[in-house]
């Protein structure tokens, strides 16, 4: 006669260590070897949105040091550091579909579960391409007021 198991469900959470521990080839199996792939993929999707964090607030501190000293060349710096950033938070949001996909291989959902992304994931999404906004009206503020602080310094000279 067949056994029946009852899947139970629950969200654990997990401490540093454990979020940077190897992922295995079959699941929970460690005689399995190691999925370096999806073992790399999961510690990119976790420190990448800290690395872009930083960039962002790198950013903010050179367009603080950019305004007091009315400078231009730190809105261009502070535009490719938004530049940047944007690649971090789109690199992240993709390894961690990647590293979902490959799970999603290797493991059947349960029938009470949906494989739907959540909240936070749409805003991810989101906040690259605004990033990326960012980056470019940085970039385009310096430039465009580079050219005119050129022409007030040849209006001065005449």
């Amino acid at each position: 006669m067949g056994e029946s198991f009852d899947v139970v469900t629950k969200c654990v959470s997990f401490t540093l260590t454990e979020q940077f521990m190897e992922k295995f080839v079959d699941p929970g199996n460690h005689n399995s070897g190691i999925d370096l792939l999806r073992t790399y993929l999961w510690r990119c999707q976790f420190l990448l949105p800290f690395v872009s964090l930083g960039l962002m607030c790198f950013g903010a501190l050179i367009g603080l040091c950019a305004c007091i000293c009315r400078s231009l060349y730190p809105t261009i710096a502070t535009g490719i550091l938004h530049l940047l950033a944007g690649l971090c938070t789109l690199g992240s949001v993709s390894c961690y579909v990647a590293g979902i996909e490959l799970l999603h291989q290797k493991l059947e959902l349960p029938d009470n579960v949906s494989g739907e992304f959540g909240w936070s994931f749409c805003l991810a999404c989101v906040s690259a391409p605004l990033q990326f906004m960012a980056s470019a009206l940085f970039i385009w503020a310096a430039h465009t007021n580079r050219k005119e602080y050129t022409l007030m310094k040849a209006y001065r000279v005449a």
